[in-house]
């Protein structure tokens, strides 16, 4: 089986102007109780909601490709045993049957996590940053010689590496002034 992956990345300059995340009843429509109070409780409670959030998303990308279902309850994906040390965070998030495995980073312009269904996957991935624009996927093959951005035929992102000819799943997520490509360094 190919290796399931998922990420997402927030510009948190950008979500500072287009949420207002503190309006009555937004976090219980996204957010468990539990998680409600880890972002109250936070230091840098928009940090927090935004940590979670990524982690929800990147969550989603994996369940979506091992299932084929495209459909987002953000309530019914939990963050769980988040630990977080400096700018580096670990955690799991659980859907369904599903227990996923979460690495993300925090920065003061961003936060990216990672999503993966096996934990080892998680020291086998490469993250390429770039600027977001609607040319990414150019700007990507440009800067990454050798490896090649597409899409498969249900429309998800995939790479190829242009020396061995193998193909591998991709994540791709962009937001506000940023687009974070993941894909298996095995590749």
């Amino acid at each position: 089986m190919l290796p399931v992956l998922g990420n997402d990345v927030v510009d948190l300059k950008q979500a500072s102007i287009d949420s207002n995340w503190q309006r009555k009843g937004y976090l219980r429509k996204i957010y468990t109780v539990q998680e409600q109070e880890l972002i109250l409780d936070a230091e840098q409670p928009a940090t927090m909601l935004w940590l979670l959030w990524t982690m929800k998303e990147a969550s989603y990308k994996v369940i979506n490709r091992l299932t084929g279902v495209r459909n987002y309850s953000p309530l019914s994906y939990v963050c769980r045993n988040l630990v977080i040390r400096d700018t580096d965070v670990s955690g799991m998030v659980t859907a369904g049957n599903y227990s996923l495995y979460i690495k993300a980073e925090i920065t003061e312009e961003w936060i990216h996590s990672v999503a993966v269904w096996k934990k080892e996957l998680l020291d086998n991935l490469k993250i390429h940053y770039l600027s977001n624009s609607s040319y990414y996927p150019d700007d990507f093959n440009l800067s990454c010689a050798g490896y090649r951005l597409t899409k498969d035929n249900t429309g998800l992102p995939q790479i190829t590496n242009l020396h061995t000819s193998m193909t591998s799943e991709a994540s791709v997520s962009h937001h506000g002034r940023y687009a974070a490509i993941l894909y298996p360094k095995s590749l």
